[in-house]
């Protein structure tokens, strides 16, 4: 399942993989809580990533020892 799912699968392992699902209900609904645990994997991933960069933005743009750095960044925008 793992392989199918994250793409590393060979053909012919995914079609019996999709085979298998046709015929087994209770692999389907596997399929499915593992689609949704990938996809709150991601999303959990996505908002740290998101944090970790406003962290980094924040002592940047705030930190006077960064004003120089800050007064760069900024005066592209300016033009």
């Amino acid at each position: 399942m793992e392989a199918c799912l994250l793409g590393q699968a060979s053909s012919e392992q995914r079609l019996l993989f999709e085979a298998n699902m046709l015929l087994d209900p209770m692999l389907r609904k596997d399929v499915h809580w593992q689609r949704q645990t990938y996809r709150i994997i991601r999303e959990y991933g996505r908002e740290r990533l998101r944090s970790e960069l406003e962290q980094v933005h924040q002592t940047l743009f705030t930190a006077s020892q960064h004003r120089k750095f800050r007064n760069k960044i900024l005066a592209f925008f300016r033009t």
